[in-house]
């Protein structure tokens, strides 16, 4: 039994680490597997016209299933002693599904953390160089749970056009702090989303309609196919979605595609160029992360070149650090095929005044030149004016998480302050990595 356990073990270290309670897909399961569920279930309802969105995005799964989803932001809440992000994820579309028909419950997100807290969003101070993360329970008995919908949970019984209004909770922001920074670690960070006063909840400007169709996709910035050094016969590409500048930091989203089988994919931490070599004797809380690509201001020889940023964390109570950057895992499990792709992010410091394109340096393959930078959106004036609100709360039970809620539930009740000392804080600094 006791060998039995440390394989389990074993094969969470080595997948990125294991979620309670989630269904993992098996590591050979291919659409032939996926077929819908037939049930007769009513049709998805529309979008509450009247909830607020102040960000979203769309991202594309990578788990075999390619759903077409889209993210969104619709409240950055604070509270007395703690602050609450309400956030959606609609899936939109899926080859082999129709409109409200049940996905599998092997869906995969791709925002499932391998450490504290469940959830890889954080919200980001980039003026004070602050990085808060969700809060975790204290006890490894209940897996350090985040106070918020778990994820493995909410990926069971998505439908296509059906949005899940889903939540997470923060430390609290200081007073002085209006605007905050929302990051789901496989897309650019959202920028300023205010803050919205305790009591009150924002309001929507225009009719919201989240289950509208999705946007055309971002051109091809720049492209390039590789073979790996030590294993020529592992042959990816990776493609230049877009480069996005903010006050504080540089994002750069970006595409893996396998074009041969990846045997050992999941098994080693990504190589050059899509991983970083890290210095010897720095912890870091995981090595298999996207953290190989470079960056440099265009037609600026004498500029510095960038590498992606990290926060400070810990591992096993000892000083460690996490890249801002998208973490490869069983999410992303349709590389290990050819064909299969995943769409990732890398942030780094911000980029001189001025700078208008940025070349991509991928580490002893290539370097892909002039690609363009664009501004991130200024999300401010897509709120309303904020209304009071009073409503009913949460507790995280282990027999009764909270399971989300549709949009006609908005506004969605808050996290019991009851459940706060079971809970721990964590407030990181954002940094680069030590001797690299």
């Amino acid at each position: 039994m006791k060998r039995l356990v440390a394989v389990v073990a074993t094969a969470c270290a080595l997948s990125s680490g294991c979620t309670y309670a989630k269904e993992e897909p098996g590591l050979f399961r291919n659409n032939a597997t996926s077929s819908p569920t037939v049930e007769t279930l009513p049709p998805p309802a529309p979008t509450n016209p009247e909830l607020p969105v102040a960000a979203e995005a769309e991202w594309t799964t990578a788990e075999g299933l390619h759903i077409s989803t889209r993210f969104a932001i619709h409240a950055v809440r604070r509270l007395e002693l703690a602050t609450v992000v309400d956030w959606s994820v609609t899936p939109l579309s899926a080859p082999g599904y129709a409109s409200g028909d049940k996905l599998p419950s092997w869906v995969d997100l791709g925002l499932s953390r391998s450490s504290e807290g469940d959830v890889s969003m954080f919200l980001i101070d980039p003026t004070g160089d602050k990085v808060y993360r969700t809060l975790s329970h204290e006890s490894r008995r209940l897996f350090n749970r985040c106070l918020c919908t778990p994820l493995w949970l909410a990926q069971q019984g998505l439908r296509i056009g059906e949005t899940r209004l889903l939540q997470a909770t923060f430390p609290p922001l200081p007073d002085s702090l209006n605007y905050i920074d929302v990051d789901l670690i496989n897309m650019a960070p959202f920028v300023g989303i205010p803050v919205t006063a305790s009591g009150q909840v924002p309001t929507a400007l225009h009719p919201t309609n989240l289950v509208r169709p999705a946007g055309p996709a971002h051109p091809v910035l720049g492209q390039h196919e590789f073979r790996y050094r030590q294993q020529p016969r592992r042959v990816q590409s990776i493609t230049i979605d877009r480069v996005v500048t903010a006050p504080g930091r540089t994002s750069v989203e970006w595409t893996i595609k396998s074009l041969t089988d990846q045997s050992t994919y999941i098994l080693t931490p990504a190589l050059s160029p899509i991983g970083g070599v890290l210095p010897d004797g720095v912890d870091v809380l995981n090595r298999d992360v996207v953290s190989g690509p470079q960056i440099k201001p265009g037609g600026s020889p004498a500029a510095n070149t960038l590498t992606v940023s990290w926060l400070t964390t810990a591992v096993a109570e000892r000083k460690a650090y996490e890249c801002l950057c998208s973490s490869l895992g069983l999410w992303a499990g349709s590389l290990r095929r050819e064909g299969g792709q995943a769409s990732v992010t890398s942030n780094y410091p911000p980029l001189p005044a001025g700078t208008r394109t940025v070349d991509v340096i991928l580490p002893h393959v290539a370097t892909i030149s002039g690609v363009p930078v664009v501004d991130a959106e200024d999300l401010a004036p897509r709120f309303g004016p904020a209304k009071p609100y009073a409503g009913e709360t949460w507790l995280y039970t282990s027999t009764n998480p909270p399971r989300g809620w549709t949009t006609a539930e908005w506004p969605t009740p808050l996290p019991d302050m009851d459940q706060l000392k079971d809970y721990r804080f964590f407030v990181e600094n954002l940094t680069q990595l030590p001797g690299w």
